[in-house]
């Protein structure tokens, strides 16, 4: 699913503030779902969405990208002297926790979300405010925890949430994992100025990988970009077929397995000139693929895959850099976000800063047992993580279990 935070101009906080520190002022919260929010609502909502890199404040995208689930699209918006100052979305859903020993799955809980949309919370930086939001959401209840990710750990709200006395007395607070890096390319200049960031050793490097795969595929290596309504269904008919082919389909039922509401999404995106996927072709043959989106001059990258067929020619960085040539030479984006980390990730992006997110957990038993759970589970996880770096074997039992739990998954069906 799609997660958008806009990386900061350097120097800047991670996020365009669009509601400054001051001091409070008499305010007052509006609770209602999206499908019901007044019409006055919702036209003070997008003049107040226009200046955020993320689609998921923009109430025209929450209605398309969550079409049928509208009535569990609840919004708050905080209103001062009428007019609107703050509006935070959220989705109630199911969605389980699962302990995890490495990649394997050794239980799995059921969980009502309330899930924070857009990363940052677009809110006034000041405490009252907060405070009005969470003791709403509290007394409403309908949720077993509070999901908020892709926050900033340098912002007001990381801040507020890890210090603030109403949290700490009403909700468990729990974070799942360590901050992580969020690297994101910014596009300036050229691609050829952008190829320089890289020494002359990683550019041959990074050439030798295209030359290679080229060879594989006689010659014939393009990169197809999809961007119209007429292109959704061969884009998305192709992309599942290497989708199927990955350990993510096969071990955890990810990748583009949601197939029919991802066929929702991008035709609904396609029609507000949203969609810009990619398939890299060898030959006749396509071998990966990138379902993204761009929304007010951020490319977002939903989901990329590649064939395994077509690891040992670097199929799914030669995509990666050809996507951000064209980045650069097509309908030029400003930000390429890069979601969540991962090593490849960080060799593209120019920027990063550091992310965080919690679970805010309605106190009880069962929360507690969960918690305690995960964190074991967790903490297992890294040691044994680290013992197999240091003895050279990450890698290799990485590869093992991912290709006995794609053979395991194989047998069952």
């Amino acid at each position: 699913m799609v997660k958008a935070v806009l990386a900061p101009e350097k120097g800047q906080p991670p996020m365009p503030n669009m509601n400054p520190a001051r001091k409070p002022r008499a305010a007052s919260l509006v609770s209602t779902t999206i499908d019901q929010a007044p019409g006055d609502l919702l036209d003070q909502w997008r003049a107040f969405a226009s200046s955020s890199p993320t689609p998921m404040h923009n109430p025209d995208w929450l209605n398309g990208y969550f079409a049928g689930q509208r009535s569990n699209l609840q919004v708050y918006a905080l209103l001062e002297s009428g007019s609107l100052a703050g509006v935070a979305p959220f989705l109630r859903r199911n969605w389980p926790l699962k302990w995890h020993l490495g990649e394997w799955c050794v239980a799995s809980f059921p969980l009502k979300r309330f899930r924070l949309l857009g990363g940052p919370l677009a809110f006034p930086e000041d405490e009252t405010s907060c405070d009005l939001l969470f003791r709403r959401v509290l007394s409403e209840g309908g949720f077993d925890a509070v999901f908020i990710e892709e926050v900033p750990v340098d912002s007001f709200f990381w801040k507020y949430l890890h210090s603030s006395r109403l949290i700490r007395e009403s909700f468990l607070l729990y974070q799942p994992d360590r901050v992580s890096p969020h690297p994101v390319l910014r596009i300036e200049g050229t691609f050829e100025n952008y190829m320089g960031k890289f020494s002359s050793k990683h550019r041959n490097t990074l050439q030798r990988k295209i030359r290679k795969l080229r060879e594989a595929a006689g010659g014939d290596l393009r990169l197809l970009r999809y961007e119209s309504p007429e292109q959704v269904a061969s884009f998305l008919d192709i992309a599942v077929d290497i989708s199927r082919k990955t350990y993510q389909w096969q071990l955890h039922q990810r990748g583009l397995s949601a197939t029919g509401l991802l066929r929702e999404r991008l035709s609904f995106a396609a029609a507000q000139g949203w969609m810009r996927s990619y398939l890299l072709y060898c030959g006749e043959r396509a071998v990966a693929f990138i379902v993204g989106y761009q929304y007010n001059g951020t490319f977002l990258l939903d989901e990329i895959g590649h064939d395994p067929d077509w690891s040992k020619y670097s199929a799914g960085a030669v995509l990666q850099l050809l996507t951000v040539e064209d980045l650069f030479n097509y309908n030029r984006a400003r930000v390429f976000d890069l979601q969540d980390y991962a090593r490849y990730k960080d060799e593209l992006s120019n920027e990063n800063y550091l992310q965080g997110r919690v679970f805010l957990f309605r106190r009880g038993v069962y929360s507690c047992f969960l918690t305690a759970g995960h964190r074991v589970c967790s903490a297992v996880t890294l040691s044994a993580s680290a013992a197999l770096e240091k003895m050279g074997l990450k890698s290799n039992v990485r590869k093992l279990i991912r290709r006995v739990g794609s053979r395991a998954e194989e047998g069952a069906k």
